[in-house]
């Protein structure tokens, strides 16, 4: 099968394979019957992710760097979670969640601690992005192909997004009384998701404002105190 082939349906196919692996993700944790609504919530809130970035990053030309890195750097966070949940039980680290301090830095911190491994593999996902679409797109504009900096932004802000999800998660699953590692879990995937969302948001964002602050320096007296 051709390349410019297999792009179009790698994007078509980002959605369902995000699903995938977000309840694979929380298969891990699954405990009780409850947990099923919260995969379907996971499921909706993945779901909603994928339109939101789809429509901030239109495929027009296959797979799209923010698809490309968001599906390696979730592969790579289930790989590092299967390590991290073979050193410690998914009951004890959510516990550990719930009893932590309600505040994003130090929910941050426990996860660092906690699921060393997860981290990893959602950024070294993330950065095999980069020689990916360098090779199967050589002629790609940069604006369209992922490089460094922007890999960099988009992976802390998905690191951001994991705690921020779990933090979410306690919040919803306190008051439904059923708090669990599949809630917990689900929120962490979810806030991967939504992070790289807020990512390209911000990304595109600066490129709308960056001409009219060059158009405002530009103007006669502009940048004087």
């Amino acid at each position: 099968m051709k390349m410019s082939a297999v792009l179009p349906a790698a994007s078509r196919y980002t959605t369902v394979a995000l699903l995938v692996l977000a309840w694979s993700c929380q298969s891990l944790g699954y405990s009780q019957p409850v947990d099923a609504l919260h995969m379907l919530s996971t499921g909706a809130a993945v779901l909603l992710g994928a339109a939101a970035l789809g429509w901030l990053r239109p495929p027009r030309v296959g797979l799209t760097a923010p698809q490309a890195m968001l599906l390696l750097g979730a592969i790579g966070m289930l790989l590092g979670l299967t390590v991290d949940a073979h050193a410690a039980e998914m009951r004890l680290l959510a516990s550990l969640c719930g009893a932590a301090d309600r505040n994003l830095w130090t929910m941050m911190q426990l996860h660092w601690a906690l699921l060393p491994w997860m981290h990893v593999g959602m950024w070294v996902g993330g950065f095999a992005a980069i020689p990916l679409l360098r090779s199967i797109r050589p002629t790609c504009r940069r604006q369209y192909c992922v490089h460094l900096a922007q890999n960099v932004a988009c992976s802390a802000w998905m690191t951001v997004g994991m705690s921020a999800g779990v933090l979410l998660s306690e919040v919803l699953a306190s008051r439904s009384g059923a708090p669990s590692p599949a809630s917990m879990l689900g929120g962490m995937f979810s806030g991967m998701v939504w992070g790289m969302v807020a990512s390209v948001a911000l990304y595109r964002l600066y490129f709308r404002v960056r001409p009219m602050i060059a158009l405002n320096f530009k103007e006669p007296g502009a940048g004087v105190l």
